[in-house]
């Protein structure tokens, strides 16, 4: 099954959704059509288990290592972006930019795998740390979207990506505009 999501998520970015048809995606994966349909009910189906697929390896953050909160959501930053830039993901963000208008099946996916494992976890784990209040996620949503600030300024403005060492720079920046309120880098 893993193999075949990422055959699908390669032809979602490399077609979009509207030109990816199950035909394609069920022969390039080396399986029969009615195999895939067995698994995934439609194209709709099939294209939300791949953004799941992607939401999955998100980074968390876990109770218990010996870093301090600073560190964990510095390094949480680093790794979301390391995740987001990837090439797959990237284009999968892209072709959401792009298609969402007509697709809303294509946003509803995007939306539950950006709030199920991504804002919901680390709402979480901030709670644990008194950094968000308990029922809600304002602080952390806030949080990734200045954690993500580069990402979408590439996607959405055509900006370069940065570099790892800028990513780096940025996670800084970022988490201590988090916790500190200023910039004192």
């Amino acid at each position: 099954m893993t193999h075949l999501i990422g055959v699908a998520r390669t032809i979602f970015v490399a077609r979009g959704y509207r030109l990816t048809t199950m035909d394609e995606v069920a022969a390039a994966a080396g399986i029969t059509k009615r195999t895939l349909y067995a698994w995934h009910q439609d194209k709709a189906a099939l294209f939300r288990a791949c953004v799941i697929a992607g939401a999955e390896r998100f980074p968390a953050l876990t109770p218990g290592n010996d870093s301090t909160v600073r560190e964990a959501l510095q390094h949480y930053v680093v790794a979301l972006h390391n995740e987001l830039t990837r090439e797959d993901s990237f284009g999968m963000g892209v072709l959401t930019l792009r298609e969402s208008a007509e697709f809303p099946d294509v946003v509803e996916a995007v939306q539950r795998g950006h709030l199920d494992y991504m804002i919901e976890p680390l709402a979480c784990w901030l709670r644990g740390h008194g950094l968000e209040a308990q029922g809600e996620t304002e602080r952390t949503t806030l949080f990734v979207a200045m954690a993500l600030s580069p990402m979408h300024n590439t996607m959405m403005v055509g900006l370069p990506p940065l570099a790892p060492v800028d990513v780096a720079r940025h996670s800084v920046r970022c988490v201590a505009l988090f916790l500190d309120g200023a910039l004192h880098t």
